[in-house]
């Protein structure tokens, strides 16, 4: 496993456990004391932002060559799937909160940090996930097994 897979896998381990989190605070903080102040569950969210301590964590691979062209192409793919996943994820949610205000309707600005966030993670989760699965294509065993 090089460098870019474990930082990816960081990075899809602590977002997974912050949004695992999160739900579970906010679930338990309703049925306790009720909304908005439930939502004080989605501080959780910020455990995402340990996987971008992951360049710190993991050194350089040791030897000439560290990246060649198959990883800055497996890379150029996986930055495009989180790019999109994060523009499809902003587009739903300010979509959704438009439609369910309406347009005559005031939003709270309080809720454009909440939608920044949300894209954020979104396309640094999927970049990493798109890592795995590329890379996990590499791997796998021809049909006939191992020589």
């Amino acid at each position: 496993m090089n460098r870019e897979q474990k930082m990816a896998w960081m990075m899809v381990i602590c977002s997974c456990t912050g949004v695992v989190l999160s739900v579970i605070t906010v679930t338990i903080l309703y049925f306790r004391v009720g909304f908005p102040r439930a939502w004080a569950g989605l501080a959780f969210m910020a455990l995402a932002g340990f996987g971008g301590l992951a360049p710190l964590i993991f050194k350089k691979d040791p030897g000439p060559v560290q990246f060649d062209e198959r990883d800055r192409l497996i890379q150029l793919y996986a930055t495009r799937a989180g790019f999109l996943a994060s523009y499809c994820v902003f587009g739903m949610l300010a979509m959704g909160i438009w439609i369910y205000h309406g347009p005559d309707k005031l939003i709270n600005v309080n809720t454009l940090p909440q939608i920044w966030m949300g894209a954020f993670i979104t396309a640094f989760f999927v970049q990493s996930l798109a890592t795995l699965v590329l890379y996990g294509k590499d791997h796998k065993t021809p049909e006939g097994g191992a020589a």
